[in-house]
């Protein structure tokens, strides 16, 4: 399979002076982050063996390792209001969370942007501790297409700070069970 228009952007900048040799580093497109340099590599190694290389670029989690931690995907609201998308957002407060208040770590919340007609998850945005671990399951939903419901039905571990994502997808539809 031969790379997209996109993706021969990514190999010309992972390219180097000959054909047979390839960069894996912070000099292609898109944020400077070491979790996309990894998979930039994994992709050019696949396309290099003639395998169909995958790095979804609209997906790639960002976190700033601040106390607390703050980590987003995809579209936030404004970016969604401005692009004419109709939103439904859900949001949940670290502060009703039972792992969060045994561990002193209430302040944050968990925000869940998705479209009002189709449910698909648009975007998310965490601040609190471990942000850029929670992150991670959003982004999972978000690959495959997956809808704020679909996360709401995902079983989660209790206690767990976790159950705060399952949350905030629960508000989309104004169905948190222990928001405050």
């Amino acid at each position: 399979m031969f790379p997209t228009p996109r993706q021969l952007t990514a190999l010309f900048f992972l390219s180097c002076i000959t054909a047979s040799a390839y960069l894996r580093a912070d000099i292609v497109a898109g944020p400077m982050l070491a979790h996309k340099a990894e998979e930039d590599g994994v992709a050019v190694a696949e396309w290099i063996a003639g395998k169909a290389g995958h790095v979804n670029w609209d997906l790639v989690p960002g976190v700033v390792y601040t106390d607390p931690e703050v980590a987003s995907v995809g579209l936030g609201e404004d970016a969604a209001k401005a692009a004419g998308i109709a939103i439904n957002v859900g949001k949940f407060n670290f502060a009703a969370n039972g792992r969060a208040l045994a561990t002193d770590a209430t302040e944050g919340f968990v925000k869940i942007i998705a479209d009002a007609k189709t449910d698909k998850i648009l975007g998310a945005q965490i601040l609190g501790r471990n942000a850029g671990e929670l992150i991670s399951e959003i982004v999972t939903h978000m690959e495959y297409g997956g809808s704020a419901e679909d996360l709401a039905r995902t079983i989660h571990a209790h206690p767990t700070m976790s159950e705060a994502v399952k949350e905030a997808a629960l508000a989309v539809s104004k169905r948190a069970l222990h928001a405050l």
